[in-house]
């Protein structure tokens, strides 16, 4: 007896006596490597890094031909027109491409942190539910252990047939418990495959967990905040590529004309675009994309309002959640662990009923999985903390 309770103790305490950190960054090293989401995630930022790099390049010339098609004609005529954009629109549109790759980015990162979070989630939900689970077999082993003491003290005549009644009984109610236990860890197990991608959840041990160091993100690196802070840099991005529209600029030409009956004519020349005339939608585009940045101004302060208190609530839960993991492991589980030793001894020695004896066994099932599930708890506020920092974002690697 003794031994089976040492047995279900060690169980209850072996998701906080040890640090799941190797499996966490096994659980992180499946998910990038083998999930979809993730896979795709980095081909929107390489897509949008290798736009990012084009901008770089001076804007394509533009060829005019006008061919002879009758003999009527005017002539032949080919001018190629290279703009220099030396009024400031190549800048402007490098910086656009570069606020477009943030913003993908940001994107990109919120969505793997997400995406690590729900593994990790996944991960422990599955974790404790399994231990949920043997805790319930090894209740299911008591039951039937004190179903057959009492069968054996009924047919000695010690005791009534009654007790044998009440010990099926309970036998049946632990053993629906346990096939519900063992549904939901199965259960758990599906949604733990399904979160890493479609990778077996036995294969954790045979990843390769080298893993990029996690920072210490600070509030202001919440994803959200990322997000509408790239947001910003992209309204101001569109708003210098308006203004570059409204400067001269200088480019080259290359003319070669040709006339009937006479010789071909070719010119090498500069041209010069006067954007002066605007009969208001260019002003009216600039006080727009002004407004636009305003506007996101206040939704980056807001955004940034919503994620501090989002993570001093999830800080708040985490700590509450710990305080109550570590009361049911230090307090409350080992006192029921011995209220079920000293009714077994009470028992046998006839100073306790067998319905005190069986009452005894259940609240202390019970405490145990309340300890499990207790447990459970603290470890997903913990990795739901950690989400709401943004602290699983700093896997996505790329090229830049």
């Amino acid at each position: 007896m003794k031994r089976v309770w040492w047995y279900l103790t060690v169980i209850g305490i072996s998701g906080q006596v040890y640090a799941h950190s190797e499996t966490e960054s096994q659980v992180i090293a499946t998910v990038i490597t083998h999930h979809p989401q993730a896979r795709a995630l980095r081909q929107v930022v390489e897509s949008e890094s290798r736009l990012r790099r084009s901008a770089h390049a001076l804007q394509s010339p533009t060829v005019f031909l006008a061919p002879e098609l009758s003999a009527g004609g005017v002539g032949e005529q080919f001018l190629l027109h290279q703009p220099l954009e030396m009024n400031g629109a190549r800048r402007a549109r490098i910086e656009r491409a570069h606020a477009d790759y943030t913003l993908a980015l940001a994107q990109a990162q919120a969505e793997l942190n997400d995406l690590l979070a729900n593994a990790l989630e996944a991960y422990y939900e599955y974790l404790y539910r399994a231990q949920i689970a043997a805790v319930a077999e090894d209740a299911l082993r008591l039951a039937e252990q004190t179903r057959e003491k009492v069968r054996l003290q009924v047919e000695a005549g010690v005791r009534a047939g009654i007790d044998l009644i009440q010990a099926e009984i309970e036998q049946e109610r632990v053993r629906q418990y346990a096939l519900l236990r063992q549904a939901e860890a199965a259960i758990a197990r599906e949604q733990l495959q399904a979160a890493l991608g479609g990778v077996s959840p036995e294969t954790l041990n045979a990843v390769d967990a080298r893993t990029p160091p996690m920072a210490t993100p600070s509030p202001d690196d919440a994803p959200v905040v990322r997000i509408e802070r790239a947001r910003l840099q992209q309204e101001r991005a569109h708003i210098q590529t308006l203004r570059a529209t409204g400067v001269p600029d200088v480019g080259v030409q290359i003319r070669i004309e040709r006339f009937r009956g006479e010789r071909t004519r070719p010119a090498f020349g500069l041209s010069l675009s006067l954007p002066f005339v605007d009969y208001g939608a260019r002003q009216e585009s600039l006080r727009a994309a002004q407004l636009r940045i305003e506007a996101q101004q206040g939704y980056l302060r807001a955004t940034q309002l919503q994620a501090n208190s989002n993570i001093r609530a999830a800080e708040q839960r985490a700590q509450q959640a710990r305080a109550r993991a570590e009361a049911y492991r230090t307090q409350i589980l080992p006192k029921a662990q011995q209220l079920a030793q000293s009714a077994q001894i009470g028992l046998e020695s006839g100073q306790f009923t067998l319905l005190q004896l069986l009452e005894a066994q259940r609240t202390a099932r019970q405490v145990q999985e309340e300890t499990l599930q207790a447990e459970m708890e603290w470890k997903l506020a913990e990795v739901q903390l950690r989400q709401q920092q943004g602290a699983f974002a700093v896997y996505l690697e790329v090229n830049r």
